[in-house]
């Protein structure tokens, strides 16, 4: 398992009717996300352009240009060891080129309308409500079991990817 260098890299493409890339991810974390991923030591633009090239075969035409960057950290429930917050950098990107996800890190790939990452958000929220219900559960026993059966449905059906629920709130698309 690779060590995580806590820096993440998102990219924001729309289509000509001013719809957003979006992914499911096969992989975790499970949701919905623009394309986006680890910067692996390389710098923000560089690893924008290695990440959306990566997950949709699609090429980034010019510099991106930044939208935010997150200096105090996202928490994320990431994979990688070190990895409990990232420092973010979004950019918006245009781009040329044909559709080409990828397989492995993809189990969909498409443009979405403000609306329906609107929809997706408030299914982030309800599964974000039902976890910290499921803290409350009258039998701490049950947290456990309460918790893997919210995770299951979540996995089978995401909403936005955590972090994305947050940056899309904080730079106003949502």
């Amino acid at each position: 398992m690779d060590v995580c260098d806590r820096t993440s890299v998102g990219a924001i493409a729309r289509d000509g009717e001013g719809k957003i890339l979006m992914i499911e991810r096969k992989k975790f974390p499970f949701g919905f996300a623009p394309p986006a991923g680890h910067c692996d030591g390389d710098q923000y633009p560089l690893a924008c352009c290695k990440e959306f090239r990566q997950e949709t075969g699609l090429e980034i035409v010019g510099a991106p240009r930044p939208l935010v960057l997150i200096k105090n950290g996202k928490t994320n429930n990431l994979c990688r060891r070190g990895g409990l917050y990232h420092f973010w950098q979004v950019f918006e990107v245009k781009w040329q080129g044909q559709l080409r996800p990828s397989l492995d890190e993809t189990k969909w790939v498409g443009w979405m309308s403000v609306e329906e990452i609107r929809i997706l958000a408030t299914k982030t929220h309800e599964y974000l409500k039902r976890l910290k219900l499921a803290e409350k559960a009258e039998e701490k026993s049950w947290v456990a079991s309460i918790k893997e059966s919210i995770e299951s449905q979540w996995q089978e059906s995401p909403g936005l990817e955590l972090v994305w629920f947050d940056i899309f709130q904080e730079l106003k698309i949502i």
